[in-house]
């Protein structure tokens, strides 16, 4: 501890710049009672760093990026690092934080560790499954993105104590995303897209594990019954050319587009009509998240951590991954769903993000970790004193 304050140390592998999703949070844990400092293991960017910029405390390991796992030299400059802050806490975000944060945080003395696990498949090779038999006994909480998450690592760590991991959940700004002070027509102008178009769209990575070919498929058999209908696949990623090609397969070459990544995400969710998400791996997806708090009707398939979102189907369509008919299906009910009952569930999946997946959630939640944490220790500190 340090003023009375407890210190809390954020450990990531990477500065790229800033992180919307994680800035609020972090920003958002009360500075009355907790100091946060920000280690980076490089700097991979020199945009100004938001967290410096909030008045915290900012270190890089190095700001040249190196091949390699471990760098001793980093380890043992983390270590003096978190000596000389008297951290109270590492909280270690991706595997490789954890790895080092460990090593260090015992080191330094550093009374409790967290590792925190953002997705899927995080012990996905053999080097991570025997680092893990002697990390994971180390670190006192594990925090998973959402129960698919935490089914994950349970599934893939055996040796850890279940009572240890924490769905934590997700978040995002609601209020940033429920805004509805966009010109529809305008933005539609912006990206190419015909104003009676009745519009289907996704969001996220160019990528096999998103599952766009599926949706591509589907669209093509939806178009063949709602004739305005246009598909809008934003985002970035190696699957761009391939994905075009099969638009131009299918022969809906101009009924698709290609936005690529998209920077204004809310004033995009008001241009289109339905969000489908066909991913066939999720952890807890902040765009499911978004396009609900947004407003826009949902479609998403029944994969990872999207039923916890959706509550199993209460407040969107699901589908199973791959199952193109099912997803077409979807698509057209969604399209043809009832004023009454449209209304219905817009607000309904509106309030339950409001309720479980805001920022302020997640703070709640991780200062009550924080602070059960710290009274564990001092309590076993006590008993360990006495005898």
């Amino acid at each position: 501890m340090r003023d009375g304050k407890i210190i809390v140390a954020r450990l990531w592998p990477k500065y790229g710049g800033d992180i919307p999703s994680r800035t609020p949070v972090i920003c958002g844990i009360n500075p009355q009672k907790y100091e946060t400092i920000c280690i980076y293991h490089t700097k991979n960017s020199d945009n100004p760093n938001v967290f410096e910029q909030n008045g915290k405390k900012v270190f890089y390991l190095t700001t040249k990026p190196s091949p390699g796992f471990f760098k001793f030299f980093a380890i043992f400059k983390l270590a003096m690092i978190l000596r000389k802050q008297k951290v109270d806490i590492i909280h270690c975000h991706h595997h490789k934080s954890v790895v080092y944060g460990v090593i260090a945080g015992k080191l330094a003395g550093v009374p409790a560790i967290i590792a925190h696990v953002h997705g899927l498949g995080r012990t996905r090779n053999i080097r991570r499954k025997l680092l893990n038999l002697f990390i994971m006994p180390c670190i006192d909480k594990i925090l998973a993105v959402g129960g698919a998450v935490k089914k994950d690592i349970i599934a893939n760590n055996p040796t850890v104590k279940p009572e240890r991991i924490i769905n934590i959940g997700n978040s995002i700004d609601y209020g940033y995303y429920s805004q509805e002070n966009f010109d529809r027509a305008a933005v539609r102008r912006k990206f190419n897209i015909p104003q009676d178009a009745f519009v289907f769209a996704t969001a996220g990575r160019l990528a096999e594990t998103k599952g766009q070919k599926f949706l591509i498929e589907a669209f093509a058999q939806v178009k063949k019954q709602i004739p305005n209908a246009f598909l809008l696949l934003a985002g970035a990623g190696e699957l761009k050319d391939e994905l075009e090609k099969q638009v131009i397969t299918l022969g809906c070459k101009d009924s698709v587009g290609f936005p690529g990544k998209v920077n204004n995400m809310p004033e995009l969710y008001c241009a289109m009509d339905i969000f489908v998400l066909p991913s066939i791996a999720e952890g807890l997806p902040r765009g499911l998240m978004e396009a609900m708090a947004a407003g826009v009707i949902c479609i998403a398939s029944n994969a990872g951590g999207i039923p916890e979102i959706l509550d199993n189907g209460k407040f969107g369509f699901l589908v199973e991954p791959r199952d193109v008919n099912s997803l077409c299906l979807a698509m057209l009910k969604a399209a043809n769903l009832p004023g009454g009952e449209k209304t219905q569930m817009i607000s309904a999946a509106r309030e339950q993000i409001r309720k479980n997946f805001s920022h302020s959630i997640i703070i709640e939640k991780e200062t009550k970790i924080y602070d059960t944490l710290i009274e564990e220790k001092i309590e076993h500190k006590k008993i360990k004193e006495a005898l």
